[in-house]
């Protein structure tokens, strides 16, 4: 376990050397982007996704030319804490890869505003010693697999899938994130779509009851767990295996067009395209049954759509207690939508398609003080 713990540490510490080279490089290609306005000294906390993790790393490093006055502590506790933080009013703004359930719109105290930030994919990832390929899977194989119906590498399920991969006579170990997560819920959601046993139960949530296998604190923790568990699988957002390439393999998934999809940033944005054009909530409306993952399931007509592709949100409280901490949170989210989407493409992060910029837009216009618009610049 203390071998684990070192390489959670040293994924997370990548992350963050990463993100730092992110942000210097584009501050060296682009120059120290400007705002049209200068802001009050502030200092904002947001908490929750550790799927947008290296993605938030890269954004406060760069704003922070932006702005040098205004600091941002971004906590990567996972979307179930971040929530649960905001809702406490713990942090200035919450971070989730699941849009909020019933039951949590119902305990905030005012109004929360969702703003889509970003999209990303979560992807099966496994470690089975001297295969190289990248092996196939169905959602329905994955579900068996999770539902532990499916107990060994070499079974039948999984060999018809990838003819010619000598896959071992050993059993599958299972992973899954112990905390509440929104990578989770992405996941889940697609199996319950993959699965009507599973449908059934476990379900989907950033939290269920996982019929078999070991819990594993954030996303840091399942790669660590993966890397150093020989035959074990499972599901990692796709930033952690750019991030430490040749650690951790990682494998297609079927998409409704009958393709085997190996997701990039390519084919995620194909997902998000079709899944996300249309028919999207007011950012003050409720977001509990927006899902790109069920909007896609069943279109073959997204040939090239990689399936288990996940908004991932930032909740704010509409109405604001502080000016200055309003005004910067305005600005930051300003920036993020209209300035910072392509500073993620290269760990795998899906610029938002117009649509939802111009959905954005006007969510962030709805962010008040006292009664009126808070207009920080962006």
């Amino acid at each position: 376990m203390k071998a684990a713990y070192v390489i959670a540490f040293a994924i997370v510490l990548i992350v963050i050397v990463v993100g730092s080279i992110f942000a210097y490089t584009y501050l060296m290609k682009s120059g120290t982007p400007t705002s049209t306005s200068k802001l009050a000294p502030a200092a904002l906390a947001g908490a929750g996704s550790t799927l947008v993790f290296p993605l938030m790393s890269v954004w406060t490093s760069v704003y922070s030319q932006v702005q040098p006055s205004i600091t941002i502590d971004y906590d990567s506790v996972g979307s179930g804490t971040g929530i649960s933080y905001l809702t406490q009013r713990l942090v200035d703004f919450g971070a989730s890869d699941a849009p909020m359930t019933a039951a949590q719109y119902a305990a905030v105290p005012s109004t929360v505003l969702t703003i889509p930030e970003s999209a990303s994919a979560v992807v099966p990832a496994y470690n089975v010693p001297n295969i190289s390929a990248h092996l196939n899977f169905t959602g329905a194989v994955l579900a068996n697999i999770f539902l532990g119906k499916i107990t060994n590498w070499n079974d039948s399920a999984i060999a018809s899938l990838n003819p010619g991969v000598a896959l071992p006579n050993q059993a599958i170990l299972t992973v899954h994130r112990s905390d509440g997560s929104g990578t989770m819920f992405a996941f889940t959601d697609y199996l319950c779509d993959a699965s009507p046993q599973w449908a059934a139960g476990p379900g989907k949530g950033t939290a269920v009851n996982w019929p078999v296998g070991k819990g594993a604190p954030k996303n840091a923790g399942v790669a660590a767990y993966i890397a150093e568990t020989p035959y074990s699988i499972g599901p990692l957002e796709i930033a952690y295996e750019i991030q430490n390439p040749g650690q951790i393999n990682y494998g297609a998934v079927q998409n409704a067009a009958g393709n085997y999809i190996l997701a990039n940033v390519t084919n995620t944005a194909s997902a998000l395209q079709a899944g996300a054009s249309s028919g999207l909530p007011a950012g003050n409306a409720t977001w509990t049954n927006v899902s790109i993952i069920d909007n896609i399931y069943n279109d073959t007509t997204a040939t090239n759509a990689y399936p288990i592709t996940t908004f991932t949100y930032i909740l704010v409280y509409q109405q604001q207690t502080n000016y200055d901490k309003g005004a910067a949170l305005v600005n930051f989210l300003s920036w993020i939508v209209n300035s910072a989407q392509t500073d993620g493409k290269g760990l795998g992060y899906v610029p938002l398609p117009s649509n939802v910029v111009a959905i954005d837009n006007t969510t962030i216009g709805m962010i008040t003080y006292n009664g009126r618009p808070i207009n920080a610049g962006t």
